[in-house]
Parts: C-alpha cells; structure tokens; sequence
C-alpha cells in the first residue's frame, strides 16, 4: 500500500514538473540560449589554442601511430572553434531581438546542445585511445544537460551519447583503468541528469512565480480581465497604431448604476458574483481583438480597436456594441442564492483618431461623457462632447476659486426687503453673492449647488450666519431697524452637522445678535431622513428664540405627517408657483392649498417672486398677505437697505 502511494506521489511529482517545464518552455530554450553562449565565449578561444597546439605537436619517433592522433584533434577543435564561434554570435545576435522567435531559439538550443555532445564524443574517442581525459568529456555531457531544457530530446542525445561512449570503452584493453572509466563516465552521466533536473525545477519554479507576478500586476484578480496598468499599457499601444495604421477607435467608459445598493443589501459576496458576470458579458459583446478591463471597483472600460478611417462609421460601430452592452447587462442575473433583476449601467463613449491622443486625455474625455450619461437619466449612451468638458474645466477653475472667495473677501450678502400689504417692510432674507474680480457678479445658482457638490457648503454657510448676525446686531442698535427680523438660508447638510445647534448658539454669542430676530429658512429635503433629530435640533434652537420656516414648499418632498411635526413657524411659497399664478391654475390651486395649510395650521405665510401688482393681488384675494420680490425690491447692500427703510413707513 504504501509503495503504491509512493509510486503515485512521485507520478503526480512528475506530471506536475512536466506541467510547469510545459509552461516555461519557451523561456527555458531563450535562457538556455543565454547560458551556452557564456559558455561557448570561453570555449570558443579555448579550442583554438587547443588546435594550435595539437597543430604543432611534435610526435615522438618510437609513436609513429600520434601522428594520426594529432592531426584528428587539430581538425576536431579547429572545427569546434569555428562552430562554436559562429552559434555563439547567432545566438547572441537573436537575443539581441526585442522579439524572439521561440521557434529559431528551440533550433537554436538544439544546435548548441549536439555541439556540446558531438564534441563530447569525438574526444572521447581519441583520448580513450590512449587513456586520456575521460573526466572533460563526461564534464560536457554534464554542461549539455544541463543547458538542454527539452526532457524527450534529452534523455535520447544522452542515451546516444551513452551508448557511444560505453561501445568505445568496451573496445580498449581491459584492466583497473577500464573499470575506473566506466564508473566515471556512468556516475557522470547520473549525477549530470540529476543536476539537470534540479536546476530545471528552480528555473521552472522562478520563472513561473514571475509570471504570475506579471500576471497580478497587468490583471483584475477578480474578473481576470485587465486592470487599469494594463489597459493604460494598451492604450497608448493602440494610440501609437491608430496614429499610423489611420483608423479610428474608441473608449467605452462603463459605470454600474445604483452597484453599491447590490453590496448594501446582497452582500459584498454577490457583488463580486456580479461583477464577474458582467465581466463576462462584456468579453461577450465585443470583439477578440477589442480590449474588456476593469478600471476598478464597479468600472469597465470597453477599447475598441480598427474601426475603419471614416469617423461616422466608427461612432455608429460604437454605439451598436454600447446598445449591445446595455441590453445584456439589463438581463436578470442568477447568483447562486441570489436573484438580480434589470441592472442598468451608464456608458461614456470618446473616440479617437489617427491624430495624436494622450491616454490620460482620453480617459478623462470617456469619463465626462460617462458622467453625462448619469445626468441625462442612467441606462444610456453618451458621446463626449467638447463643449461639456470645456465646462467642466470651467467649473473646476470656479471651484478653486470659490474655495478662495471666502479668504479674500469675495462673498458679500445682500438683503431683499419682506413686507405685508401696506408696504411695510417686516424683515429681510439674507442673500449671499460673489463678487469675484474678474468673472463679475456670479448669481448663486451658479456657485451654490458647486459649493454643495464640492463639499464646502458648510463653510459658506456658517460665513453667511455669522455676517447675518453681525448686522442683525448693528441694526439692532438703530431705532427704525430694531424690529426688523432678518432670514438666513441653511442647507440640509449643515443644518445636518451634529454640533449645528451649539454653532448657532455660540455665533449668537459672539456677535450679540437678538435670537428673537433671527429666522432660519430650511428646505423640504430636511425630512428626507433623521427626522426626529431635526426636529431635536429644531426644539433646541427654538427654545433660545430662533424662529423657522420652509423655503420652498410644495416643490419636493412635502409630507403633511412630517408638515405638523415640524416646529416651523412660516411656510413660504415658492416663486415658481408665484411666476405663472395668473396663467397657470394648477399653480393657482396650489398656491391657494398652501395659504388654506397655512392658516389650518396657524403658521404664517409668505410668497416669493413676486413681481406685479396682479400678483400681490391674486395672492391677497387667497389670504397671503406678505411679499417679497422685485415688486417692491431687489436684493440691496446693507447700506442700501437701511436707506431703503429710511423712505418707507416701518
């Protein structure tokens, strides 16, 4: 039981030696190349000094029968030296290649190897004749196995080689010297096979751990496709071909819609499970030619390649494999335990033609035109366009600069006047503008979302409440400006930070501002989550005199249950309601259910945009008594406004 085991471990060893020398092969004949032709510059001077003096040897007058000798190994290393030469220079000359012929490097190794064995042979011959060094000879057999990496060839030049020698051994004399021979040349040849294998097996295992290695470092090791080092390799290859083969090709930039709901709920198992999948439907879709990587995480990159020189053809091509990827990445997916249903994914398609491109400038272009594809709903393609990225430099050249506005005294606050029906201006509404030296004014629609998508709302935002407070302070020190309450805008997110309530409260201490005074416009997006916290920090804030009210009502998330929840003391109407209520009845009937809300609910109400008279009007006749908008003014300067109260009752 135990020999069979044995037998069967060392069967198992032996396919498995075979398997990696299978997969090193090609390698294993260059780098046996390399070796025998450092071996053979030595080899080569060595033989002619040999054939010289085999050339010049002077045969003793009682040994007529040298003579024969010595001119058989004079033309013996003549010839060697001259094969050697020339192998070595062709070998050196094909590794000199970037590509190699794995097919001429074989023939090659071969060629190399019987030169060491022929020679091995020959000389073994002419020196056994008379007792000579049988110890070089079996040292090339030794040499020839081991740079001879082709087991099959091997072992049959070595039984050839064996045999010869041992039919040569078995035709002299016999005696003690006989005997001493054949146990060299035997022990010589096994421990030579043995060398060989070991030194084999070390190649083999070094060459194979490289190139796994290689492969890690050019591949995904989830989806096995190429990851971005690879594919940046390959682009700017296909960049390069494009640039001279002229025809066009493309990127296909593929982003997964809504993937991290997959980890969120599936676990990240299934995720995994269906980005293989989709690697897979992917290879499907296009071409052998064309290159499928991973960019990373839930992005894939699509490299079509020889799309022909006419450019209308190559983006309709483009767009058929992108229609094509899309309908079978919507197909359900069956992940073992799991089920998906109708993903979707969004596809930036940049072309590029046989004008000179930068990789990077390219990936930058697919991205954009991906990213265009997002907002233009998901589930769809997007061609780049040169004007959208000439915007979104635009908007990241606005970005830094809004980073910097706040420093360099760039954001000033303006204040639009709030009045009832008499004209008698109750308030203002802080309004935050950015006078930057050379873009001009720039309107907050402009800079507002930016500020909120780059994620410094917060910092503009508690610039804008301390400089409110600040000059609700300084008015409060005027007699006709004591009253005057003053509404200062708060973005979800930052009304969303956990210290918010005791931010506002030390703004309110530090500048002296009446909490009393002090009105905080919130937008309906508020109750999309943590309501009850909201309404926690909303309490706290009011328990100190802050007043609120909801900006924007009835355009987004209103819910009548989280409405009377809501601690807020004012709803106002939003101008685009207010903007057609004379034309529009459904704007109409809204506004009148808002007013009807209002005063169910015993909160105040307020429109804004308002703009004629037919509009302060309609809106009266429905109940809303206070206004702001151009009608009776434009958002003014500090000074501005406090002249503005200066002509008007108060």
């Amino acid at each position: 039981m135990k020999k069979h085991l044995l037998f069967s471990r060392a069967i198992a060893r032996l396919r498995a030696l075979m398997i990696a020398y299978r997969a090193v092969q090609d390698e294993a004949a260059i780098e046996s190349i390399r070796r025998i032709s450092v071996t053979f510059w030595f080899l080569a001077p060595l033989e002619v000094v040999l054939a010289v003096w085999y050339r010049n040897y002077k045969v003793p007058a009682d040994q007529p029968e040298a003579l024969v000798w010595a001119n058989s190994l004079f033309l013996l290393h003549a010839i060697t030296a001259v094969a050697t030469l020339l192998l070595t220079l062709v070998g050196v000359r094909l590794l000199r290649r970037e590509k190699l012929d794995t097919r001429f490097a074989v023939v090659l190794q071969i060629l190399l190897s019987l030169t060491c064995l022929m020679y091995g042979v020959a000389v073994s011959y002419f020196d056994i004749a008379v007792g000579g060094t049988q110890a070089f000879i079996l040292v090339c057999f030794g040499v020839a196995s081991l740079f001879l990496m082709r087991p099959a060839i091997s072992f049959a030049l070595f039984g050839i080689a064996f045999a010869a020698v041992w039919q040569m051994l078995l035709m002299t004399e016999s005696g003690r010297q006989l005997e001493i021979m054949r146990l060299n040349a035997l022990t010589a040849v096994v421990l030579s096979i043995i060398l060989s294998a070991i030194i084999f097996h070390q190649y083999a295992k070094s060459s194979l751990l490289r190139r796994e290695l290689e492969m890690l470092a050019g591949e995904d090791p989830l989806t096995l496709l190429p990851n971005r080092r690879e594919l940046m390799a390959r682009l700017q290859k296909s960049l390069h071909l494009a640039a001279r083969s002229e025809e066009n090709g493309c990127l296909l930039f593929i982003d997964l819609d809504h993937f991290k709901n997959i980890n969120d709920t599936q676990s990240h198992i299934v995720g995994d499970l269906f980005l293989k999948e989709v690697a897979q439907r992917l290879v499907a879709s296009v071409r052998d030619v064309d290159t499928v990587a991973r960019f990373g995480g839930d992005e894939f990159i699509v490299m079509l390649e020889n799309l022909g020189a006419d450019l209308d053809s190559a983006a309709r091509y483009a767009e058929v494999v992108s229609e094509k990827i899309l309908q079978r990445i919507s197909q359900p997916y069956n992940l073992g335990p799991s089920e998906l249903h109708h993903r979707t994914a969004s596809i930036g398609v940049a072309l590029f033609s046989p004008k000179e491109h930068s990789a990077d400038e390219l990936m930058k272009q697919a991205d954009v035109a991906m990213y265009q594809a997002k907002n233009a709903g998901r589930n769809t393609v997007r061609f780049y366009d040169a004007e959208m990225q000439a915007r979104v430099l635009e908007r990241g050249a606005m970005e830094m600069d809004l980073r910097e506005a706040i420093a360099k005294g760039q954001l000033v606050l303006h204040y639009q006047p709030q009045v009832d029906s008499a004209g008698v201006v109750l308030g203002a509404e802080a309004l935050v503008r950015w006078l930057h030296p050379q873009r001009g004014r720039v309107a907050p629609e402009q800079f507002i979302a930016l500020a909120e998508e780059a994620g410094f709302i917060g910092d503009v935002g508690k610039w804008v409440l301390e400089t409110a407070c600040v000059q609700l302070a300084r008015w409060a020190m005027q007699p006709r400006l004591l009253r005057v309450s003053l509404s200062v805008n708060m973005s979800s997110y930052q009304f969303r930070q956990t210290d918010i309530v005791d931010q506002v409260t030390q703004v309110l201490l530090d500048t002296g501002a009446d909490p009393q005074r002090l009105k905080l416009e919130l937008t309906e997006s508020i109750m999309l989550r943590d309501v009850d916290q909201v309404i926690a920090k909303m309490d706290a804030l009011k328990e100190k005199g802050i007043t609120f009210s909801l900006d924007d009502f009835g355009t987004g998330y209103s819910s009548l249950s989280y409405l009377k929840r809501l601690p807020i003391d004012e709803i106002k109407i939003d101008q685009g309601f207010v903007r057609d209520i004379l034309t529009d009845p459904d704007d109409a009937a809204i506004a009148r259910m808002v007013i009807a809300l209002a005063a169910s609910m015993g909160l105040a109400v307020i429109a804004e945009g308002v703009e004629t008279e037919a509009q302060r009007d309609l809106l009266a006749d429905l109940g809303c008594h206070n206004y702001q908008g151009y009608l009776f003014s434009p958002a003014l300067s500090a000074q501005e406004f406090e002249a503005l109260l200066g002509r008007v009752p108060t």
